[in-house]
């Protein structure tokens, strides 16, 4: 790593597809690997971050993730980073449940916060990270990535890690609704200023890149 002069531009990526994406499951901190279409998605991202530089790449250390980071890569020629503090959400006897089932249990909890697009809200949850505790883990990582390097820095994680991400830049409530894309692949530009991260973009690669815009599988169906 660089001794960095300035904090580094974070390019905060989501993992390819997965069975259980494609299944609408709950994966949470379960080791998930890519499907084909998955490993598909991160070939063409390979693709499309071998154009430019980077100073290091970091990924989540769960497979679907550390997958994704090691083809893109392999293209850009580093090694890659992982850490446990860049997993998705950990959603304990939620994990595995299709958004369906997710919904039927979560009515059963007295005082449960209600499905509101892609039951977003899980305070009070028990046995659910709070969104506290993983923004914490998830800043700290990322504060520490900024301050090590320059230039521009390639971090693989989960869609729920960039939703808050997302939410927590732009000053959104906890558990608001998302209005925004969270299809595989989807990568959210960072910088850290004194006063915090800004966000300086979110892109569909793949739409850029020429294919088909992808499914929301971050997104829960209509009840």
């Amino acid at each position: 790593m660089s001794n960095a002069t300035s904090p580094a531009r974070i390019w905060l990526v989501r993992h390819g597809q997965t069975d259980w994406n494609a299944q609408r499951r709950i994966q949470g901190h379960t080791p998930t690997d890519l499907n084909a279409a998955g490993r598909a998605e991160a070939a063409m991202l390979a693709g499309w971050f071998a154009t430019r530089q980077f100073a290091s790449v970091w990924s989540s250390d769960l497979p679907r993730a550390a997958q994704t980071a090691a083809v893109i890569a392999a293209a850009i020629r580093l090694p890659v980073h992982t850490s446990p503090l860049l997993r998705e959400r950990e959603l304990g006897q939620f994990e595995g449940k299709t958004w369906d089932q997710v919904r039927q249990m979560r009515s059963e909890l007295t005082g449960s916060p209600l499905q509101n697009g892609d039951l977003a809200d899980w305070t009070g949850i028990p046995g659910v990270e709070t969104d506290q505790q993983l923004w914490r883990r998830v800043s700290g990582l990322l504060h520490q990535v900024a301050a090590e390097n320059s230039g521009d820095v390639l971090v693989v994680s989960h869609g729920g890690v960039i939703k808050h991400t997302i939410c927590h830049v732009l000053g959104l409530p906890s558990g608001s609704p998302r209005r925004f894309p969270l299809s595989n692949g989807i990568t959210a530009v960072l910088t850290l200023r004194q006063d915090g991260f800004y966000l300086q973009s979110l892109l569909d690669i793949g739409l850029l890149a020429g294919a088909p815009q992808s499914a929301d599988t971050a997104m829960a169906p209509s009840a």
